[in-house]
C-alpha cells in the first residue's frame, strides 16, 4: 500500500487549467504539499500550472507509481491500459459512473479491474475522493484547495469512508472548528479492488494514527475485518450505513454496496470491541475523546461509576436519566470526598451525587468551587469518570481551564464538560479546555454517550 501513501511520481489524468474544475483542484492540491514529480495528463494542453502536460501516461519521461484518474467513466478503461503500459503500480479512480449507477457502469468497473489485474495495478475506488495525509501534507483529492489549506489540522485520528462528503466538506468543518486533528483520510468509494481491510491494516500499523474511524456501507471480508479489529490495540469507531431496508437500498445507489444483515454485523462489531456510532459527528466526538488516552479503570461493581458536578439540579437529573440509558451509574462518593465537598458547601446543603454545587458557588465563587470539587471527585477511587456542567460567562464566570483543573493530579480520569453560555465566551472557554485535553460538548446526551463509549472497550 506504500505506493498509494508514499508514491514516487504522480500522474493526474484529467488535469485542467479551468478555474474551479475538479481537474484543476486535484493538480493544485498536489502542488501545495507533494514534493515528488507531478505529471499533468491531458491531450488538450502543453502546460498546466507551470507543469509540462502529457497527452497520455505512457509518454511521461520519469517513473510514475500512482495515477489519479478524473475523466468520464467511459474513458477510464483506455487510461488503465495506458497506465499498465507505463508500469504504474496504483491508480485512484475519483470519477463516478461505475457500479453505483447500474449494469452499464458495473461492466465498465469490471473491465477496469480486469485490465488492472492483468497489468499488476491496484485500484483505489472508483467513485471516491482519494486520500489525505495532513502531516505531509498530501491532498490527493479534488476538494477545494483554499478550503482545505485553511482547515487542515494534523492530529492522530484517521478516517476511512465510503463517501465523498466525509473526506470533503465534513472534515473541513471538523478541522475548522479546531475540535480535532486528523492523521489520514481515505475515501474508498466502490472499493472494487483495494478493500477496507487492507486500508484498516495499514492504519493500524501507522505510527501517526491513534484512533481509526470508519464509515462503511458493506464489508468485503467480514472474517478478516473481525480478526483485524479484535486484535487491535487502537480503538476503532464505526458508523454503519444502510442499517434499514431503505438505507440499504440507498447505499446500493451510492457505492453499489450490498449492506448485509445489520443485526449480524452489529454483533460482529460488538465482539470485535468496535465502538458503534449513530451519526457522523457522534463518531468523531467519540474518536477525539478516545484520542486523549484517559486512564480507564474497570469497576468491580459492573457499570462505570460517574460523578456529575453541576450548578443546576435539573441538568443533573437529565444527565442521570441519560446515564441509565447508556449503561453508566452514579458513583457512590467516599466519606472522604463528601467531607471535602462539604468544606465549601453551606451547612444546610447536603452533598449527594449528582453534586449540585450552586450554593458552594454562590458562597465561594465559581473558580474556587469548581477547582475544589474537581480535585475531590477526581481523587475519589470510587469515581471512574466525571461529567461537569459549566457555564461560561462574563466576569467571575469567565473560567480558565488551568485554574479550575489545577487540583487534578495523577493519572487522568475522563472529565467531560457540557458547556453553556454566550457563544463568544463559550468558545473562549472551550478552546483552552480542548487544548489541555479536556473534551467539551454542547448537549448533555452527547456528553453522556461519549463517556459511555470510553468504557465499551473494557467490556
Amino acid at each position: 500500500m506504500d505506493f498509494f501513501f508514499e508514491p514516487n511520481g504522480i500522474a493526474v489524468v484529467g488535469a485542467s487549467p479551468e478555474p474551479y474544475s475538479g481537474g484543476r483542484n486535484l493538480l493544485t492540491n498536489l502542488t501545495l504539499g507533494y514534493k515528488g514529480p507531478i505529471y499533468p495528463v491531458n491531450p488538450k494542453y502543453d502546460e498546466i500550472l507551470g507543469l509540462k502536460c502529457y497527452p497520455r501516461v505512457s509518454e511521461i519521461n520519469g517513473s510514475v507509481d500512482l495515477s489519479i484518474i478524473f475523466v468520464p467513466a467511459k474513458m477510464v478503461p483506455h487510461v488503465m491500459e495506458d497506465c499498465a503500459m507505463k508500469g504504474v503500480r496504483g491508480v485512484i479512480i475519483e470519477s463516478g459512473g461505475f457500479a453505483e449507477v447500474g449494469q452499464e457502469g458495473k461492466a465498465l468497473q469490471d473491465q477496469c479491474l480486469a485490465i488492472a489485474r492483468k497489468g499488476g495495478i491496484r485500484i483505489w475506488g472508483p467513485n471516491c475522493m482519494g486520500l489525505i495525509d495532513t502531516a505531509k501534507p498530501y491532498v490527493f483529492s479534488f476538494v477545494i484547495p483554499k478550503d482545505m489549506k485553511e482547515a487542515i489540522r494534523p492530529g492522530h485520528i484517521s478516517l476511512m469512508v465510503q463517501s465523498g462528503l466525509l473526506s470533503g466538506g465534513f472534515i473541513i468543518t471538523l478541522m475548522g472548528n479546531k475540535t480535532l486533528g486528523l492523521a489520514k483520510v481515505c475515501s474508498i468509494g466502490n472499493k472494487c479492488d483495494v478493500s477496507e481491510n487492507e486500508i484498516l491494516e495499514y492504519l493500524l500499523n501507522d505510527p501517526s494514527t491513534k484512533v481509526v474511524c470508519l464509515y462503511l456501507e458493506s464489508f468485503i471480508n467480514g472474517r478478516r475485518f473481525f480478526e483485524l479489529a479484535a486484535s487491535s490495540d487502537k480503538p476503532i469507531v464505526a458508523l454503519k450505513g444502510g442499517k434499514t431496508p431503505s438505507g440499504a437500498k440507498a447505499s446500493f445507489s451510492h457505492t453499489a454496496s450490498l449492506a448485509g444483515n445489520y443485526e449480524l454485523i452489529r454483533g460482529i462489531l460488538r465482539q470485535a470491541r468496535v465502538i458503534e456510532a449513530e451519526d457522523f459527528f457522534e463518531m468523531m466526538d467519540i474518536a477525539r475523546t478516545l484520542e486523549k488516552n484517559f486512564h480507564l479503570q474497570r469497576s468491580t461493581h459492573g457499570k462505570p461509576r460517574i460523578a456529575i458536578l453541576s450548578y443546576s439540579g435539573a441538568s443533573g437529573i437529565v444527565t442521570t436519566d441519560h446515564m441509565e440509558k447508556y449503561g453508566l451509574t452514579l458513583a457512590h462518593l467516599s466519606p472522604q470526598t463528601r467531607k471535602r465537598l462539604e468544606e465549601l458547601s453551606p451547612d444546610w446543603m447536603p452533598v449527594n451525587n449528582p453534586v449540585d454545587y450552586w450554593p458552594a458557588i454562590e458562597k465561594n465563587g465559581p473558580a474556587s468551587a469548581y477547582k475544589h470539587a474537581l480535585s475531590a471527585l477526581h481523587g475519589d477511587p470510587e469515581v471512574d469518570g466525571i461529567i461537569v456542567h459549566l457555564y461560561a460567562g462574563h466576569g467571575i464566570w469567565f473560567l480558565k481551564a488551568e485554574e479550575i483543573l489545577a487540583g487534578v493530579k495523577g493519572l487522568r480520569k475522563p472529565i467531560l464538560f457540557w458547556l453553556m453560555g454566550p457563544e463568544s465566551i463559550r468558545e473562549a472557554t472551550r478552546l483552552p479546555l480542548e487544548e489541555e485535553g479536556w473534551p467539551t460538548f454542547h448537549e448533555i446526551h452527547r456528553t453522556v454517550r461519549v463517556m459511555a463509549s470510553l468504557f465499551e472497550r473494557l467490556r
